[in-house]
């Protein structure tokens, strides 16, 4: 474990990071260009390391601490932080996860959390910064027919392998994704969960896993599931 008494945008806030893996003893973050992109398409906020190697994901409180204090406390505070369950702590787990099953992550440099209760911002996550790799839903729309259902056939190859190690992602949409120079997957932003033991409840798991919105039509949705169910061996 390291402490680190960490600058963002100038606002100095402490976190004990877990599982340090190639921090420095002095960490600067801040937010950029890039970073407010991202957080464009989702909840989290994001800062970058002075020299651009270190992405930080930070999440903060469900609740407010002023208008429902008793979730709060029971949720915010002592489940996520003091138990452990914060949303760092459960992305790292599931990033070791992905990457045990073989698919390509960012680097790992550690998860955090702010025992400060007056830090709305409790939960921290540090990973490589892929400078030159693009969200998976950006590539995506810029792809013509044939590239877009090449790019889901990688994408279900992964959601097999994945489901060969034993668990299924629970948010499978392209942002989730990055993609590097070459066009190899990253996966990023990682949800998984078990698949069910029952061989007869794996295929509907998976099967739930792909939806309309997130894979963005019917006709992809449709698509996924014929190459999953190809590359699905109990299928």
């Amino acid at each position: 474990m390291k402490l680190l008494d960490i600058p963002f945008n100038d606002r100095r806030r402490r976190y004990l990071v877990v599982h340090p893996n190639g921090l420095p003893d002095r960490l600067a973050l801040s937010s950029t260009t890039t970073t407010q992109a991202f957080e464009a398409v989702g909840s989290s906020r994001f800062y970058v390391s002075q020299n651009r190697r270190i992405l930080a994901k930070v999440v903060p409180d469900k609740f407010n601490k002023r208008e429902a204090p008793f979730k709060w406390l029971l949720r915010d505070y002592l489940e996520k932080r003091w138990l452990g369950q914060s949303d760092a702590r459960k992305e790292y787990l599931s990033l070791q996860v992905l990457r045990r099953a073989g698919l390509a992550t960012p680097r790992c440099h550690g998860w955090g959390i702010s025992l400060n209760p007056g830090n709305r911002n409790g939960s921290l996550l540090l990973m490589e910064h892929m400078q030159t790799a693009r969200p998976g839903g950006e590539v995506f729309e810029e792809l013509d027919e044939p590239g877009r259902l090449a790019f889901l056939e990688r994408l279900c190859r992964d959601v097999a392998r994945l489901a060969r190690a034993g668990y299924v992602h629970r948010d499978l949409h392209y942002n989730n994704l990055l993609l590097d120079e070459h066009g190899g997957i990253l996966w990023i932003d990682a949800h998984v969960r078990r698949l069910p033991t029952k061989s007869a409840d794996q295929w509907p798991a998976l099967q739930r896993s792909l939806t309309v919105n997130k894979l963005r039509g019917e006709t992809y949705r449709r698509q996924a599931e014929t190459l999953l169910r190809d590359l699905w061996p109990i299928a």
